[in-house]
């Protein structure tokens, strides 16, 4: 239904605060006189626009309508519109929503059909919403109110959050009524407290005189009028029921003082609530509305938590879960909150137990208890894995709902997700300006907008839960300082959040406690690595191509596990490296030039900032640029640049390629006329190798196959052997300068041989 067609309809009303309360809100009609909720005010109901007129006229402070069957509306009481909560009812519902007058609450309006709610009958015979649910839940600060089931109206602002018409949302209701609304989360009172106990009570009490005169004999001759006996009454069932509102209301229906105007709702709900504040927050003990780990102790006059029930109502109520840590033998606990599991340490979590008594009576928490709980909980053998945290691909979880990439829709928080990463932004779905982040994006790139894709293709893959091994890919970032190279990788990380990523260079992750430090972290590398030469990047292979890798902490036994994130460098100079270090290793690594440097006068101290200001829209960007690699089979886009580089880096690495272009030539006029054997040809690599990588030098038969494959022949096609004089590559010796540089290693040229190769 469209808003303004309810505007035409003979619902509303005006409303003032009560002189003595902000709290009370009193009902008028447009002439300026009290009237009710209930069908016999329904003449006096006007429309939007006659309610408006009203209120100029006569200075009533808002407007609201009344919930007539097939209407119905929320109420979430002091949560900001951006709240978990807030977001999580919003996507459930979608539909019109508004602030409150208050502005620290939020209305939802919708259409519902009442005859798929569950109802109970009351004493009248009349449909209520059933007492299994909460219509005002104590817990949450949640409302639902339904026309036709619960007499009751809606104020209304006209302050938009959510420009929608009243949607027909009956399937989202009977969610809501189950996820926010079910009552067995808590018991109404201490088993054993119910009517029957807490009249005899009443009744055996020093006053008890007076509430027999009330109750059972209906004698009002010690008070001025009837409604001055309704409120005495009310006031001592409010002690004796802990100020429970149902129960009061069906305590005093079965009193002789019972009648037709307390089904007037403002009256019954004023006398009520009167009574429950004048007790000032002290009730009768032994029936006060409490948990069912709550339990009052007759002998010690006093209450007492029941250990094993708090850790059965904990085990319903909260969600948590307690990971096996393969890595050092212990156990992981994570609490789901604000839609993410949260990882707890052990004192956090008996804080958690301390609140569920303190919530209660502060006066009753004893650290033995806690402790009890805690014990009865954490020995429960249910556990989960690693393997199953993060676990679906296909999502990505954000502060106002978990993202599903396959159809970009944006689906409620729920539990039974074990994400354990939240992205710190909304998920707009839409394009934002991100002033900041372009200039930067430009200025790093020096305007390529190609790479510019392919970083932000990284970063978005970096953000998700898409298996790192399934990209096979690498981003080395290249280039000299002040180029800003290393804050768009600090921008991710601060995405991520801490705990999910590492900074370790190569060399630290091919250490023998390297790997440990790699487990459960989405993201790993360097924001600054200097030069430096490894022996072989066996770790690096295996964890890009989704092997599994043996791990151990110091002190600890060893495990083995599969690493599902990335890796991310940024460096001054691309690191050496040996062992093997053919084609299919440097592709995995992408590397980006980043050769723009921003004068020392022009850098913004404040960028990272500023950037992270800008998130939504970046984030955006990088999920958009994610689908592109998963539409093309989870494959990035990448650059003739970066292909460019890929090919000079390989030659540059590869110590026989590059001593080859350094220290080799072709043989004068074709002719062998040194003494330049294939064996002397070795001895002078080795020495380069000593001079240029460290001393890491590849064996001789792996040096001259290598040799072969860079000049497109096989070793013995290019070799020829000369009597004694030894085995000579035919068309190419050592340059003068290497020989003379590598005289130790090479020796002399000792007789000329005269031979046409």
């Amino acid at each position: 239904m469209e808003l303004q067609k309810l505007k035409q309809q003979q619902i509303w009303v005006c409303w003032r605060y009560d002189q003595n309360s902000r709290l009370t809100k009193v009902l008028y009609n447009t002439k300026g006189y009290q009237t009710g909720t209930s069908l016999e005010y329904q003449s006096q109901w006007a429309t939007y626009d006659e309610a408006i007129e009203a209120v100029k006229a006569h200075g009533f402070d808002g407007i609201g309508l009344i919930l007539v069957p097939g209407i119905g509306g929320i109420d979430i009481d002091h949560k900001a519109a951006d709240s978990t909560l807030a977001n999580d009812v919003r996507i459930l519902m979608n539909t019109y929503e508004e602030l409150s007058p208050s502005g620290e609450g939020i209305h939802h309006l919708f259409m519902v059909d009442v005859d798929k709610i569950p109802v109970s009958i009351n004493s009248k015979s009349e449909k209520k919403l059933s007492s299994d649910y909460y219509s005002k839940n104590p817990h949450n600060n949640l409302e639902i109110y339904i026309g036709g089931l619960t007499n009751r109206y809606l104020t209304f602002t006209g302050n938009v959050i959510s420009d929608l018409p009243l949607m027909d949302r009956t399937d989202e209701v009977l969610t809501f009524l189950d996820t926010y609304m079910k009552k067995e989360l808590f018991s109404k009172t201490d088993n054993g407290s119910d009517a029957f106990d807490i009249i005899v009570t009443a009744r055996k009490a020093k006053n008890g005189e007076k509430f027999i005169a009330l109750f059972d004999k209906g004698d009002i001759s010690g008070y001025g009028s009837p409604s001055e006996a309704d409120q005495a009454l009310c006031n001592i069932l409010a002690f004796y029921t802990g100020g429970d509102m149902d129960q009061m209301d069906s305590l005093f229906r079965q009193s002789k003082l019972y009648r037709d105007k307390w089904d007037r709702e403002n009256y019954r709900t004023s006398t009520i609530e009167n009574a429950i504040k004048g007790c000032h927050g002290k009730f009768y003990m032994g029936g006060k509305n409490r948990p069912a780990y709550i339990y009052y102790d007759d002998k010690a006059k006093k209450m007492r938590v029941n250990c094993p029930l708090l850790a059965r109502h904990i085990r319903e109520n909260l969600h948590y879960i307690f990971v096996r840590d393969s890595a050092r033998g212990g156990v992981l606990r994570y609490v789901y909150e604000d839609g993410c599991y949260r990882l707890y340490a052990d004192e956090m979590l008996k804080g958690i137990i301390k609140n569920y008594i303190t919530a209660f009576d502060e006066s009753i928490l004893q650290m033995k208890d806690v402790n009890e709980v805690f014990g009865n909980i954490t020995t429960d053998l249910k556990f989960k894995t690693n393997e199953e945290l993060n676990a679906d691909e296909d999502i990505i979880n954000f502060q106002n709902g978990i993202l599903r990439l396959s159809d970009m829709k944006l689906l409620p928080h729920s539990p039974e997700i074990m994400s354990t990463i939240q992205i710190p932004c909304d998920w707009l779905g839409e394009d934002k300006a991100t002033p900041v982040f372009d200039k930067f994006m430009n200025d790093l790139t020096s305007g390529d907008k190609e790479v510019q894709n392919l970083l932000l293709e990284f970063m978005g893959a970096a953000l998700s839960n898409v298996k790192g091994h399934r990209l096979k890919k690498s981003l080395f970032m290249v280039g000299k300082g002040d180029t800003g190279k290393s804050q768009l990788k600090s921008l991710t990380e601060k995405l991520l959040g801490s705990g999910n990523f590492i900074g370790m260079d190569l060399k630290e992750i091919e250490s023998r406690f390297g790997t440990g430090n790699l487990y459960n972290k989405r993201l790993a590398g360097s924001s600054d690595m200097s030069f430096l030469t490894v022996h072989e990047l066996r770790i690096f292979k295996q964890c890009t191509g989704g092997d599994s890798i043996f791990a151990e902490f110091k002190g600890l036994n060893g495990f083995e596990y599969t690493y599902k994130g990335l890796f991310w460098f940024c460096m001054n100079r691309l690191p050496k490296f040996g062992g093997d270090d053919g084609q299919w290793v440097y592709d995995r690594i992408m590397q980006v030039n980043c050769n723009h440097i921003v004068p020392k006068d022009k850098q913004d101290k404040f960028l990272l900032d500023k950037m992270y200001a800008e998130r939504d829209g970046i984030v955006y960007k990088a999920i958009m640029a994610l689908k592109q690699v998963i539409q093309n089979g989870y494959n990035f886009t990448e650059p003739q640049s970066v292909e460019n580089a890929r090919a000079i880096y390989m030659a540059d690495n590869n110590t026989v390629i590059a001593f080859f272009n350094e220290c080799m030539q072709i043989r004068p006029l074709g002719k062998i006329k040194d003494s330049c054997t294939t064996g002397r040809v070795y001895k002078v690599y080795k020495a380069w190798c000593m001079d240029n990588n460290q001393g890491y030098a590849k064996t001789a038969k792996d040096f001259r196959n290598e040799l072969a494959d860079y000049l497109g022949t096989t070793f013995s096609d290019m070799t020829v052997r000369r009597g004694k004089g030894g085995t000579f590559y035919s068309g190419y010796t050592l340059t003068d300068e290497a020989k003379a540089t590598y005289q130790q290693a090479y020796g002399y040229d000792e007789f000329p041989l005269l031979s046409s190769s």
